[in-house]
């Protein structure tokens, strides 16, 4: 059996600590994570050139006031462009060597063409990292992919509505947890539970009895 218990030695930070003019899924807000010891949870795109980024939207208007797709660049054409000016969005290699085991990793898996050349380039990143991580994603055919080809990687389900739902039906001999909207708190099912976002001190007071654990944005 699988132990998921470093799943919840701390709370989860939610794209790391971003606040007081740090950016989250940055170098910065994971540098602050490590030092507060909390569990890092991040989201990844595969490129065209398939370098593997942190970051959490599929287009980069928010951050970047640039129109385009992130999987459409390569990494030289984005390494170029600044989140807020001042961040360049990096690469999963250079997060992974900035925490190097020294907290937990909650990454989600942002697949969305069902591209099995994105699992691929991932295991080649895990399989030779040492420190404790985990993978979730709403995708099922991310959790289908892991169950085929890595049973050890510890592997989760995010729910957010009523479709994720009848998924999680015909998944759960797949996965070791489920990563479940507030909103659907309580939930009942035999497996470890992770609830998402969390964004005050009262919503922390609410939920926190309902979950293994509870991903934070910025009350930690």
């Amino acid at each position: 059996m699988k132990n998921l218990d470093f799943l919840k030695n701390s709370l989860i930070a939610h794209r790391g600590v971003y606040k007081s003019g740090i950016v989250e899924n940055t170098i910065s807000a994971f540098t602050k994570c490590v030092y507060k010891n909390y569990i890092i949870e991040l989201d990844i795109h595969i490129l065209k050139d398939n370098t593997i980024v942190v970051y959490h939207d599929y287009d980069l208007y928010r951050l970047c006031n640039v129109h385009k797709l992130i999987e459409n660049m390569s990494y030289a054409h984005l390494s170029k462009i600044k989140i807020k000016n001042k961040y360049t969005i990096p690469t999963l290699e250079q997060v992974m060597h900035i925490i190097d085991g020294k907290v937990p990793i909650l990454i989600e898996v942002k697949d969305l063409n069902n591209n099995s050349n994105f699992e691929e380039e991932l295991v080649k990143i895990l399989d030779n990292y040492s420190g404790k991580f985990a993978i979730h994603s709403i995708n099922p055919f991310v959790i289908d992919w892991f169950y085929k080809n890595r049973k050890n990687y510890i592997i989760g389900l995010i729910i957010f509505n009523d479709l994720n739902y009848k998924v999680l039906k015909r998944y759960t001999k797949k996965i070791d947890f489920i990563s479940i909207y507030k909103k659907h708190l309580p939930f009942k099912i035999n497996k470890f539970k992770i609830g998402w976002t969390i964004r005050s001190d009262k919503e922390y007071k609410k939920y926190k009895d309902l979950c293994d654990n509870l991903i934070c944005e910025n009350i930690l």
